[in-house]
């Protein structure tokens, strides 16, 4: 009888309380909204902002730039690395060892040199995927010098069965200092600012290497002869640079026009 006399009661409460919601919900108005008001002037209208432009291709020019970097006089003398403090680096060569910062051709030219358009080119260009090795084998970086663009991926090796490390003497870019311990470690980097600095080895004192980093991919290495090339330049006047560890920098300034070979020549004294 209990059971029956609440739920006979929560019955009729429910349906009292439904009614009077319905009574409430019938006599209620909708707010209206009020309108701002008038103006003489209308809002200005929302312009969208242009996407940006999509980055260059490397090869969108026909005209070159190539040349020689050469030394003249005497060739300086080749300073050889003393790898006895590590008897591991030092067994592996047999005889010695030189540097990499004058290497001077037969006929003058002068390697690892970087060449790069410093100005007259634009900066808009993406990364290439494809990265760049610069290994530490015999205890030695090689190479000896290479160049990257903004934001390309610069892999560290150690092909050795020693320790190194990669201590970065950078400016402008995040300087760091990694140790490689393990047989065939890798560790890679990518550089945000241009910048060319210099890259050693604290544990073995006589190791070290450059790097080149620029916002465009006119840039080379001279190689074993001092010849260097950069292809794919549009048509335009270029603002062209060398610069060797050693002895400088060296501008120079040459106008191509579509499908032209430019030429640019330097030359570094003793």
């Amino acid at each position: 009888m209990f059971q029956f006399y609440v739920r006979r009661r929560a019955t009729a409460i429910a349906a009292g309380l439904l009614a009077t919601a319905m009574l409430l919900g019938c006599g209620k108005k909708e707010d209206t909204p009020a309108r701002p008001p008038a103006s003489g002037t209308p809002p200005p209208a929302m312009t969208p902002a242009a996407p940006p432009a999509a980055p260059a291709a490397a090869t969108e020019g026909t005209a070159s730039i190539a040349g020689k970097v050469t030394f003249t006089g005497a060739a300086p003398v080749v300073a050889t690395m003393d790898m006895n403090a590590d008897p591991v680096c030092a067994g592996m060569h047999t005889g010695p060892v030189g540097g990499g910062d004058a290497i001077v051709a037969a006929d003058g030219g002068l390697k690892n040199v970087i060449v790069y358009v410093q100005s007259g080119a634009s900066s808009n260009f993406s990364a290439p995927e494809a990265a760049v090795v610069l290994d530490q084998k015999g205890c030695v970086f090689e190479p000896h010098v290479v160049a990257l663009q903004v934001g390309q991926t610069l892999k560290f090796v150690n092909s050795d069965t020693t320790t190194h490390n990669v201590h970065t003497l950078s400016d402008l870019n995040r300087a760091f200092n990694t140790s490689m311990p393990i047989p065939n470690m890798e560790i890679e980097k990518t550089f945000d600012d241009v910048e060319i600095f210099k890259i050693k080895c604290d544990v073995h004192p006589w190791m070290s290497s450059w790097v080149g980093v620029f916002d465009n991919p006119f840039f080379a290495v001279t190689d074993a002869d001092g010849s260097f090339e950069l292809a794919g330049l549009p048509a335009g006047t270029y603002t062209v640079v060398a610069v060797h560890e050693k002895y400088g920098e060296k501008p120079t300034e040459v106008t191509v026009g579509d499908g032209e070979a430019g030429t640019a020549d330097f030359a570094y004294g003793g």
